[in-house]
């Protein structure tokens, strides 16, 4: 291969300029895996994609084999890493079939950076995913600074019970048809996301941001908006003080 000829400028590449270069490129996931390609190139290629903890920072935990999943968080050492899990992945786990797995993620809870949890509900699993969910939100997680809830399927809102002394560095808080149940009031909560379909959820949502006041960035999706084109939609009237308010975005579909 040219990276094997000494007079290729892949061979000539500085050791100590090439984390500089693969961290220029590798901002996106699917840059970090075209990255990891990268180590076929070259020994020195290998030994500095390996050593670079921030490119295992993002795991596939819905189709990866266990002995893969450890490995690549291992590689990540002590960097933040974001977990994503489908409601698929979540279902299996609160039925039990994939202890190994459940083990692992909250093995790495310290290192949780951001947590997307898919919530879904198969016949009559609904306790079993909330409880499953409360129980990792209950974790040791010093650092998990987003969260987002996301629930599939039938949209009507599920509560959920978050004890805040277990998320003590939250800052960013993403909802789709999950109300939060809060043990004490979010004052770190700076960002709020909050996606309803269900016109009956829209006085929750109200209360999700009455709880978050001290926000500064606040986002609100209501689906169904252009179901009534040309007819203004009403909500209940409310008031909400938000001190620390900067932005405020409003969507629809």
């Amino acid at each position: 291969m040219a990276a094997n000829n000494l007079s290729s400028p892949i061979a000539m590449l500085p050791p100590e300029l090439m984390p500089d270069i693969f961290s220029v490129v590798a901002r996106t996931a699917e840059w970090r895996r075209a990255t990891l390609r990268l180590s076929q190139v070259s020994q020195g290629f290998r030994r500095t994609v390996l050593d670079m903890s921030l490119l295992f920072t993002h795991a596939d935990w819905d189709h990866w084999a266990l002995p893969l999943l450890d490995l690549w968080c291992r590689r990540a050492r002590a960097q933040l890493s974001t977990f994503n899990l489908s409601c698929w992945a979540l279902h299996n786990l609160s039925t039990g079939k994939d202890p190994e797995r459940q083990a692992l993620l909250e093995s790495l809870s310290r290192r949780w950076g951001a947590l997307d949890l898919g919530i879904c509900f198969l016949t009559d699993d609904e306790g079993d995913v909330i409880s499953l969910v409360e129980r990792l939100l209950q974790c040791d997680c010093p650092a998990l600074h987003t969260l987002c809830l996301r629930k599939e399927g039938l949209r009507k809102a599920t509560t959920i019970r978050l004890q805040l002394d277990c998320l003590p560095s939250l800052r960013a808080l993403h909802l789709s048809a999950v109300v939060p149940i809060f043990s004490t009031s979010p004052v770190s909560v700076a960002e709020l996301a909050y996606h309803c379909e269900d016109t009956e959820d829209w006085l929750r949502c109200l209360d999700v941001v009455t709880s978050c006041h001290l926000i500064q960035r606040l986002i609100i999706g209501k689906r169904g908006f252009t179901e009534f084109a040309g007819h203004p939609i009403e909500f209940p009237a409310t008031r909400v003080v938000l001190p620390s308010l900067t932005r405020i975005e409003l969507l629809g579909s």
